[in-house]
């Protein structure tokens, strides 16, 4: 077991090392300069999304995730953050391709400089893994696992990075969810 989690660890900080700070920067710029943040990603990397859409509303910001019930109509002038480590999931490429043309901003993530969801926005971060279409060289793990991973730590940094210039922990603990 031991060796498996030196092997993830190892992929973590080899692609991670892969996002350089302006990556981090134009998301914190996109977000900073949108009233309304939506994500959407399916599988693992949109349980990934949810977790950044929390920590967007931990630090007062008016984030949601699209496909929830309670999510309002995502129009112009929002910011959309979508990922999909193949940029080939249909309901992903068919969101960002539907808030283009309605005059959403979109900011994605994905593995792949070519794939049908680059012919829409181009992927303003791309993380080298594998994916349930093609094996890379930067993982053996199976799937897209180090795509999800990475994509994580991607937007914690971006969240941890906020919450340096704006906000104390105990701002944040006041928006943690409070029954759970």
């Amino acid at each position: 077991m031991a060796d498996k989690i030196k092997i993830i660890t190892g992929e973590l900080e080899n692609s991670s090392a892969q996002v350089k700070d302006d990556k981090v920067k134009a998301l914190i710029e996109q977000v900073k300069s949108h009233k309304r943040i939506f994500v959407y990603g399916t599988g693992r990397s949109g349980l990934m999304l949810k977790a950044f859409a929390m920590r967007l509303m931990q630090l007062g910001l008016t984030a949601y995730v699209v496909g929830e019930t309670t999510t309002p109509s995502v129009q112009k002038g929002d910011l959309l953050v979508v990922a999909s480590a193949s940029g080939e999931t249909d309901s992903v490429v068919s969101a960002a391709a539907k808030a283009v043309k309605g005059g959403v901003d979109v900011f994605a993530i994905s593995g792949s400089h070519v794939s049908s969801l680059s012919k829409i926005v181009k992927p303003l971060v791309t993380i080298d893994s594998s994916t349930k279409f093609a094996k890379s060289a930067a993982s053996a793990q199976p799937l897209s696992s180090l795509f999800e991973q990475v994509l994580l730590l991607y937007f914690d940094a971006v969240a941890f990075q906020m919450s340096e210039d704006a906000q104390s922990a105990d701002d944040m603990a006041k928006r943690h969810a409070s029954i759970e």
